[in-house]
């Protein structure tokens, strides 16, 4: 009998530790779980990055849009002269609806507009974003902001033409003044 109860007492021991984790089972899960939960926080980040680069670039292309209509209504007028009364507004004044990050109009930047907000510098006459989280942001001043102005864009003379259509104005645009990347892998 004795030899049976050792018997079931090694099987009990054996169906216990088959049931249950060891403890390096449980550390290299641990370190499994972890390293996941690490890259997909690095991800996430990633993620946010991204989609505030891309609601930036959508205000850009409103922007754009705007004074591309406000230009065809001058043209349509016959008032094209009037063009260049579009360097001196105020781009966001165009748009039909406020953005939600637009702090508004400045001559003088104090550092109270917080990051992931656009301004216009008055003084430059320049629509000025400030990057929020710009870790794979890169400017050539070194800064944290991305500012663009209002040009007007003038028509080259076509094949045989001669060059005394030098005003031919052929459109708006809304261009960065500094050069940046923000390549977000």
């Amino acid at each position: 009998m004795q030899t049976e109860k050792g018997k079931a007492t090694v099987a009990v021991r054996y169906r216990a530790r088959a049931l249950g984790f060891t403890l390096f089972e449980l550390v290299l899960s641990i370190l499994v779980v972890s390293l996941f939960a690490g890259k997909m926080a690095e991800r996430f980040v990633d993620y946010q990055e991204h989609a505030e680069k891309a609601a930036m670039e959508q205000t850009v292309g409103s922007i754009r849009s705007a004074l591309n209509i406000r230009m065809a209504a001058l043209i349509a007028r016959g008032r094209s002269e009037d063009a260049v009364k579009l360097l001196d507004i105020n781009p966001f004044s165009l748009l039909n609806e406020q953005q939600k990050n637009y702090a508004g109009e400045f001559y003088d930047v104090t550092g109270d507009i917080p990051t992931g907000s656009w301004y216009y510098d008055l003084r430059a006459r320049q629509a000025v974003y400030l990057v929020q989280r710009g870790s794979h942001f890169v400017s050539s001043d070194n800064g944290k902001r991305i500012r663009f102005k209002t040009a007007l864009v003038y028509n080259t003379p076509l094949p045989g033409e001669t060059d005394n259509k030098s005003n031919d104005l052929g459109g708006v645009a809304f261009r960065e003044v500094q050069p940046y990347k923000w390549e977000i892998r």
